[in-house]
């Protein structure tokens, strides 16, 4: 068994599952923030992985999402889940896992990376635009 990442690394600033059907709603999806100064420390908010080529129970199965400096690799945060699932799941289930990340001083613009990693294996990962607002930008 080995887990891959589907497609998915989406960045929110909350999620609610619904009860009962499971469903997610993602609220505040981002792709890029937009500070007017650094270094700035961002609030809290969700990394969700969209997993599949899992199968089987999973006990304790764990999720890893690392935030990354550009050029240095330094880990600004990291945040984990574990999977459990009371079910056997299919190898085509697609699972939505939802890690909450803590709040994050970003101490200049860049690419940032958002790595997702299964047990301690990096799976894959996105980019997260920083950028600095410039006084044309903030006027409306």
């Amino acid at each position: 068994m080995e887990p891959a990442l589907c497609s998915g690394i989406l960045l929110s600033d909350g999620v609610i599952r619904e009860h009962g059907t499971g469903k997610l709603s993602l609220i505040g999806c981002f792709t890029t923030y937009n500070f007017q100064m650094f270094p700035f420390a961002a609030p809290p908010f969700v990394v969700t992985v969209l997993l599949t080529n899992l199968e089987g129970q999973l006990q304790n199965f764990p999720v890893a999402v690392h935030i990354e400096a550009p050029n240095s690799g330094h880990v600004l945060a990291s945040a984990m889940a574990q999977l459990n699932t009371t079910q056997p799941i299919p190898r085509t289930d697609i699972l939505e896992v939802p890690i909450g990340m803590p709040p994050i001083n970003y101490p200049e613009p860049g690419i940032y990376k958002v790595k997702v990693l299964a047990q301690n294996e990096e799976l894959g990962q996105r980019d997260l635009t920083v950028r600095r607002l410039g006084a044309s930008q903030t006027q409306t």
